[in-house]
């Protein structure tokens, strides 16, 4: 009897010492998640300083001073001008990733110019895209504007110089265009035609068209016209050459 008594007894210390254990520490998780939801003092809370710390450390905006200052110029720009909003565009998976060029540009990103000359330079917004194939040539129209001025960079990956063109209103031209275009002060006269087929995106301003000619007129060296037929509407465009690496793109999303 006296042994029986012994080991309820020592039973009974024992359920007393783990469920005092068990209480201690369901005091402490409840002064843990008190201490993550409310915060200590000034200090802002645990969890809340983990979320900030990721934020800032996955999706955020390159920090260098020329992206920070294009992307301020283009914000208000870029508001409410993408009609429909592009799908965002995947983000690289390493810094290491492909960057953007002339044959991946799309609606909504930005590409700047700076040749030093004001009449050319500026920080152009896509608004459209349009992608011709004639052969194994691919080339690129990015119709972009920059305030209220309207410019076409026309040009293939593998030029070493840009057509940066001006579109010309009220030219006049219909159907086939002529060998010889005069424009202002200057002749043009042809240097190449061709046939492409077509494919466009955004607000290009192009009619609905699987092909088109498109014509290129010289007078100088880095003077041309870039004209394009779409059926009988003509589209004509005052260019300047410009070199490739004058010209750099920065992502819109």
């Amino acid at each position: 009897m006296l042994t029986l008594a012994s080991l309820l007894a020592a039973m009974t210390i024992a359920g007393a010492f783990w469920v005092g254990i068990l209480a201690a520490r369901r005091l402490r998780d409840w002064g843990d998640r008190r201490q993550l939801t409310e915060g200590d003092g000034p200090h802002p809370p645990l969890a809340l300083a983990a979320a900030a710390s990721a934020s800032t450390t996955s999706g955020s905006i390159p920090g260098d001073p020329v992206s920070q200052k294009i992307r301020a110029r283009v914000a208000q720009r870029l508001q409410g001008r993408l009609q429909p909003a592009p799908a965002p565009r995947a983000a690289p998976e390493s810094p290491d990733g492909p960057e953007l060029t002339l044959t991946s540009l799309r609606q909504g990103d930005v590409v700047v110019v700076e040749t030093g000359d004001p009449n050319l330079d500026g920080d152009y917004l896509v608004d459209g895209v349009v992608n011709l194939k004639e052969g194994a040539t691919a080339t690129v129209i990015a119709v972009m504007t920059d305030a209220d001025r309207q410019r076409w960079l026309v040009g293939s990956p593998d030029q070493e110089r840009w057509l940066l063109a001006e579109p010309v209103r009220g030219h006049g031209l219909s159907g086939e265009p002529p060998r010889h275009i005069p424009h202002e002060e200057h002749t043009y006269a042809l240097e190449r035609r061709g046939q492409a087929s077509a494919t466009g995106v955004g607000m290009h301003g192009r009619p609905a068209l699987p092909r088109v000619a498109t014509y290129v007129y010289r007078a100088a060296a880095d003077r041309a016209l870039w004209v394009e037929r779409w059926g009988d509407q003509v589209l004509v465009g005052a260019a300047t050459a410009i070199p490739q690496h004058a010209v750099q793109f920065l992502p819109g999303s």
